[in-house]
């Protein structure tokens, strides 16, 4: 979207003002607002989401074969959390 945008402003730049400094402007403007390691780091905790949905997921269906301790230890969960769980369910 932000190369979109870019090509539109240098488009109209070209065309109608021909101003190199807009150009240079909103160049500078979209390397700001696209920034790889922010995308990388929100890649990242979109995994960690995930990997935490699906650690609950997994403790919801053992909530009713083993006890909390086991579960905590195998799902890599809090205690507290499963027995939060445990509540909720019942």
């Amino acid at each position: 979207m932000l190369l979109a945008i870019q090509n539109l402003v240098e488009y109209l730049n070209r065309n109608y003002f021909n101003d190199e400094k807009i150009e240079e402007e909103v160049i500078m403007m979209t390397k700001t607002l696209y920034d790889p390691e922010v995308e990388k780091k929100g890649i990242e905790k979109g995994i960690e989401k995930g990997i935490e949905k699906q650690k609950l997921e997994i403790a919801i269906n053992l909530l009713d074969i083993l006890d909390d301790k086991t579960i905590a230890l195998k799902t890599g969960l809090d205690i507290n959390k499963v027995k939060e769980l445990r509540k909720e369910i019942k």
